[in-house]
Order: C-alpha cells, then structure tokens, then sequence
C-alpha cells in the first residue's frame, strides 16, 4: 500500500509518536491476517441460504436463518452463554421475546386474467403484500380502476367484494378501499426509477398492509410487465382476476442472536456489529447476515489461534432492523455507557456489475451533510441537509475511510462514500450519541425487488467488505498502546486533505459569484469538526496520558493555524 506522505498544517508529521509509514503496518498487519483467514466461500454459503426465505420477524424463514447463523458460530468455537465457564471469550445467546402482534409469511399466489397467468409467487417473490389474508382457492373477483386513490375519489362506489387496482400505496389504498369501501383485496402497482421498471419487466418491489382479521383481505402488487397488461385489459373492459393466495398469520416470537468475544482487559467496553435478518432480499440483507456471521467465525479462529486478543469485547448482533440495535442500545443502560462504536453492516455482497452503484460507507453526520459538494454526494436513497448542532465529530469515520480506501488500493475495488442518511441500524447508535457508521452499497436496481436474489450477490466483495469491518473491529478493540496516536494522525491528515479540498471549491465558488461569508463559514464548520474529531481520541483513554494531551494540542493549535491561513486565501 502506498500513502501520500502530507505535512500536517505545516506541522512535521515527527511531532507524533508514529509515522505514516508505522500508520500503514499498524493496518497493513491487520489486513493480512483478515485476508487470508475469512472465508469468502462460507460466506457465500450463508447468504445463500438466508436468501431462499420469505423473512419476517417471527416467521420460519426469519428464525431458520438465525439457527443456522448459530450453528456457524458453534463451529468456529462459540459456546452457549448460559453453560460457558468464565474463561470461555466466545459466547452466544438467543434472546427470545413476545410479538405484538402475530408473524407472516407467503406460501403460494397467483394472478390470472382468462387463461393468462400474470404473476406466480414461485416466480414472482414478492407479489403479495405482507400480512395479506388468504383467498381460500381461487377464486374470481371484479377489479375497479381507480387512477388515484382518496377518500373522495371511491365515494359513491360499490366496492363489496371487489378488487380496487391503482398506482400508489397499497397501504393507503387498502384504508381507502377495503376498511371504508368494503374492498375485498386491493391490486397496485409502484416502482422508484432507480429500479429500472421498464427494463426489469418482472420487479416488484416489497411492502405490506395493514393486518384486518376481520376483514381478512389481501394486497396484490404488481411488476410493470403486469401492470401494463392488466391496466390495459381492464380499461378495455375485461375486468375478471382469478386470484389465488395462500398465506400464514400466526402467533410467535421475535428472536435476537448476540454473539461476543470477550475482552481481555476492558471486557465492559464493546464494539457491537448489526446485521438485520429481515427482508427477503438476497443482498438485502442475507449479504450482511453471511458477512457478519463469518467475520464473527473468523475473529474466533484467529482468537484460538493466538494471532488476535481483543482487550474490549465484540459484539454481534442479527436480529429485526433497528428494533433489535435500538434495543441492545437502551434496555440497558449500564452495558450502553460501554458501547464505544456500531458498525452496520447492510446489503455489503452486490455484484456491482450486474446491480449498479458501488460499495458506500455511511459517514457520521460531517459537514457533507450540510454542503454536499465536491465528493460529497447523496445516493438515490435520498438524504436531508443537516444542522451543525447535528454533527457527530468522531474519528470513527476517517479510520473507516481510511481502511477501506487501503482494501481499494490492493484490490482494485471501488469504494466510495455518502452523506449521512440514516434508514438502517447505524441510527440506534447515532441516536444514543454512541459512534456509529453504515456499510452499504447503492445505487440498486434490484433493491428491495424479488429480483435480489443470489445471482446478484459476489463471493469477492463479501470479503472485501468483511475484512473491512474485521480489521476497524481488531484496531478499535486489541487496544494497542498506539492507537490513540495513530487514530489522531489519521485523522490529522484527513484534516489537511478535506481543508485542502474545501479550499478550492470555495475559491471556484467565489470565482463563480459566491458569498464569502457562506464560504468562510464552511471552511470554519468544517475545522471546528476536526477540532473536536481531535478530541475525540481521548476517549481511548491512551496509555500515557499526559504525552497524548501534549500531542493533541500541538495538533489542535496547527489545525486552527492552518484555517487561519485558509481564510486569508478567500477573498
């Protein structure tokens, strides 16, 4: 690996205890253990076996998935919490809850107009809204066209025992239509651009309705390819579906596999990894399902075999999105002073080749995420400006970067970066003020589609990712007497990079009409960001405190110098 070798704010980089060159064999190490032991293959296998099921919190698939994480953890030398000794590290727990309300899951369907078949689950994945009823056999119903669906546009309307089909929300239209109107199922149809619809014909993208056991009735959701023949059909006149539907709603409970490895010295401090077992996508999410489990399996054989010892302890954590982080986060609050860091790990195995789009970290909110400029780009998922006061300066995000640029470097792989957006179990972590960070891959045309399936999914890049996230695991936990100063010069040179950059963009900003008191006011966010990044190394609590505070302040007092020296070049 090669790194360029930066003056820091016109401050020699020998005021620091270890240099750029040490910088880079403090990770280079790690990477090469990583690399040869996570096994890209058994990953693979999870993720393919996840991928097969319909999951739900509660439901078969859901927990199948969980159980067969448990029995690749076993393997690697987990032991079940409640029957291991005191010297066992590795260790593991199902936590078992009641549901509020009762699981679902698909088990057949299909949509016929005459003879011709439109849609079949075995094909056809998603075709049935979550918590649809089922029909009892086919059975043939009328369908009413409605263009757009509100509480005016179906009064009037004899809806009894009909079918309402239009584009939109099938949750909406089903409150509309069936708990107002009558409706015995709705049918529509909804694709985002980024899903390509007119070119993946057969996509249909997932989402559910309300559960009514009374009502007992069903959503149909349609593919373009369907809708276009469908619509066409129906406003022609020939307005009978078979529709055919078997489903299960049923009583359960909701499972959270937690896995640790124990530290040695601070065992109360952790680093907890989410991945969420939900959604029946194969990249979304068995792909950080199969990553987690043999990044989990890997640290325990290098653990065994005496090549890592983690001083704090690593967590992770499969279970129902965000419901399961958040909980981990605040059931307890005595275990939640010790979480140090959360790392998200979401749809991290695309073949991004055939999905589009490229492997994103999710940083922290920065200054990126008030002015997206420059390499600072929201992805098709979408993204709010934020307010200072919602910044999370943390070094956690340049260390991640950093790593993950080094992974890049040696395997020609893209890796990018996007502004804070939130929608995944990073925000249990951000929201309890603890450091937490996405790893994700967007743009998809496959995403949240049944077209997610195992084909889309690459061997190669769920080991680039899970070496990614063993190696910020092993940095951040072995506790090495370094670290302190190393996370401190990382982030010191992504300082100099980042003022460099914004620097320029402001002056062609001002070239171009800009406001200097806009542009002066982003250079000084974004110092004042670093400033505080600074700071937050000590809470590593480094080894010879008094010399890091030293070396912090000379790095503080180069920071504001060199923003100093910045602001004079705006004019």
């Amino acid at each position: 690996m090669k790194r360029t070798l930066i003056l820091f704010l016109g401050l020699a980089l020998s005021v620091f205890q270890v240099t750029a060159q040490q910088l880079d064999s403090f990770i280079e190490d790690y990477y090469t253990m990583a690399d040869a032991e996570f096994n890209q293959e058994s990953a693979f296998e999870t993720v393919d076996y996840v991928q097969q099921y319909w999951r739900l919190a509660g439901n078969e698939g859901f927990n199948n998935s969980i159980y067969h994480v448990v029995e690749k953890l076993k393997k690697a030398g987990y032991v079940l919490e409640e029957n291991a000794k005191a010297t066992d590290r590795l260790t593991y727990r199902i936590e078992k809850r009641a549901m509020e309300r009762p699981t679902w899951e698909p088990v057949s369907g299909s949509l016929k107009i005459g003879n011709q078949e439109l849609l079949n689950l075995k094909t056809n994945f998603n075709m049935i809204a979550s918590y649809s009823y089922s029909t009892g056999g086919e059975k043939e119903f009328e369908v009413v066209y409605v263009e757009k669906v509100s509480a005016e546009s179906l009064d009037g309307m004899d809806l009894k025992g009909k079918v309402v089909m239009t584009e939109g929300s099938p949750s909406r239209t089903f409150n509309e239509a069936v708990k107002k109107h009558g409706a015995a199922g709705v049918i529509t149809y909804g694709l985002p651009a980024y899903n390509q619809p007119e070119k993946h014909q057969n996509s249909i993208s997932f989402t559910g309705i309300p559960r009514d056991e009374e009502a007992k009735a069903f959503g149909v959701l349609l593919s373009y390819r369907a809708h276009e023949i469908l619509k066409k059909a129906v406003l022609a006149g020939q307005t009978k579906v078979k529709i055919n539907l078997e489903t299960k709603i049923y009583e359960s409970e909701e499972l959270t596999l937690v896995a640790e490895v124990k530290g040695s010295a601070l065992p109360n401090e952790r680093f907890v990894f989410s991945a969420h077992v939900q959604e029946p996508g194969a990249n979304d999410n068995a792909t950080g399902v199969g990553a987690l489990g043999e990044v989990a399996s890997s640290t325990a054989r290098l653990l065994k075999a005496g090549k890592v010892n983690p001083e704090r302890t690593i967590t992770y954590l499969f279970g129902d999105e965000i419901v399961s982080t958040r909980r981990y986060v605040q059931e307890d609050a005595e275990r939640a002073k010790g979480i140090k860091w959360g790392m998200s790990l979401d749809m991290v195995g695309e073949n991004t080749a055939i999905t589009g789009g490229s492997f994103l970290i999710e940083k922290m909110p920065d200054p990126g995420a008030i002015w997206t400029r420059g390499k600072e780009k929201h992805s098709e998922w979408g993204g709010r400006p934020l307010k200072k006061e919602q910044l999370k300066p943390h070094y956690f995000n340049d260390l991640t970067i950093g790593v993950f640029d080094m992974i890049g470097e040696e395997k020609n792989w893209e890796v990018n970066y996007n502004p804070f957006e939130g929608g995944s179990d990073h925000t249990p972590f951000l929201q309890a003020n603890i450091p937490g960070l996405l790893l994700w891959h967007f743009t998809d045309q496959f995403y949240h589609t049944d077209q997610d399936r195992i084909d889309k999914v690459s061997p190669v890049t769920l080991k680039n990712v899970g070496i990614g996230a063993m190696i910020i695991s092993f940095v951040l936990t072995e506790n090495n007497d370094r670290l302190a100063h190393v996370m401190l010069l990382e982030a010191s040179m992504a300082a100099t990079m980042r003022l460099q950059a914004e620097l320029k963009l402001s002056q062609d900003a001002l070239a171009n009409g800009g406001d200097l008191a806009e542009q002066k006011d982003i250079i000084n966010t974004w110092a004042d960001y670093y400033r505080d990044v600074f700071n937050a190394t000590l809470d590593i609590e480094p080894k010879g405190m008094a010399a890091f505070k030293e070396n912090l302040q000379a790095t503080q007092d180069a920071l504001m110098g060199y923003r100093n020296m910045i602001m004079g070049q705006l004019k």
